[in-house]
């Protein structure tokens, strides 16, 4: 049998998992963070009155919607924000609270593809990304090449979690490995917290990301074999995941 690793927060893992053994794979769920909330460092009102300049809220998930919606005016009270976005999820949840957004990428779902949008090349202003801290960085220097005055607000932060003993003595004992990455920060946290031997093994086998750049940090660290995902839901990955599956099968 195969063995998926998913190292997503714990609901999007768990949705995933359940979709995975469906298909008679199983899933081991090892979540390496989860969030809370914080105050985000800066006076985002006091940015949303800087004078005449266009005013451009960006959220980069769903989890920066959740934790940052607070922080935007309300529908028709004060200033006149624009809402930009990366990927097709952020979208859903922002208009799920009634809101439009005005800026997404044609296509693609990386800050770098956001950062493509016609839509961000004239009339800049002042730009605030919600995030946790020290994320979203290329974003940043990206809309500042483009004349935005940028600030983030860090609205939430990861809590490391510690992974189970005896999820780690299964990854150990079984083969037929493939583990699932969205995020560097998981990566770092896994390489971090992860026995030597559990790391070296899960390194050895395939793993499916979500980006390039996720792609190239985990090849630094010694990764084999690594492949990019169709997309960053859970729907993409599966798919991903279940054709990684069949050549590892046929192969």
């Amino acid at each position: 049998m195969t063995h998926v690793l998913v190292t997503r927060p714990e609901e999007a893992s768990q949705e995933l998992a359940g979709q995975l053994e469906a298909h008679g794979l199983n899933a081991v769920v090892m979540p390496f963070y989860t969030f809370k909330s914080r105050s985000p460092g800066i006076d985002v009102d006091a940015l949303w009155r800087d004078g005449n300049a266009r005013k451009l809220a960006v959220f980069t998930s769903p989890r920066a919607v959740e934790f940052g919606l607070p922080f935007l005016p309300r529908p028709g009270q004060g200033a006149d924000v624009q809402l930009a976005v990366v990927g097709s999820a952020t979208r859903a949840s922002l208009e799920a609270s009634g809101r439009k957004v005005q800026v997404q990428a044609r296509s693609g779902f990386t800050s770098e593809d956001l950062l493509q949008a016609p839509e961000l090349a004239g009339n800049p202003g002042v730009a605030v990304i919600f995030c946790a801290p020290e994320g979203r960085e290329t974003l940043a220097q990206g809309l500042e090449a483009l004349g935005w005055k940028v600030k983030k607000a860090m609205v939430y932060e990861r809590v490391p979690l510690q992974p189970d003993p005896g999820q780690l003595e299964y990854l150990l004992e079984n083969d037929g490995l493939i583990s699932v990455w969205t995020s560097i920060s998981a990566l770092k946290l896994a390489e971090q917290y992860l026995p030597r031997d559990v790391w070296g093994r899960i390194l050895g086998a395939p793993a499916l990301v979500i980006s390039t750049r996720i792609r190239q940090h985990l090849k630094q660290l010694g990764a084999g074999f690594v492949e990019l995902a169709e997309g960053p839901g859970n729907t993409e990955l599966l798919r991903s995941i279940l054709r990684l599956q069949q050549q590892q099968t046929t192969g």
